[in-house]
């Protein structure tokens, strides 16, 4: 019991760690592609309505997983 417990709180930490740096990272790479045009959400978008946030946050995410997906295939087909 304790263990499922401890278990369950070691996900949540890595799962928040590793969406925080994925979406962040998404930001940044928006940022890049779009010249500047799009500014950063340092906020989580944490003033836009429930769906957009949920929708932008999403977004952000998914292009972060990709961009670092990305660069470990390209570091393994380094060596």
């Amino acid at each position: 019991m304790l263990e499922d417990i401890a278990g369950g709180i070691l996900r949540f930490i890595f799962q928040f760690i590793l969406e925080t740096i994925c979406f962040y990272t998404g930001e940044v790479v928006l940022f890049i592609l779009s010249f500047g045009r799009k500014k950063p959400r340092w906020d989580y978008y944490a003033d836009a309505s429930l769906s957009r946030w949920i929708i932008l946050t999403e977004i952000s995410l998914w292009i972060g997983a990709t961009f670092w997906v990305l660069i470990a295939v390209w570091i393994i087909s380094l060596t």
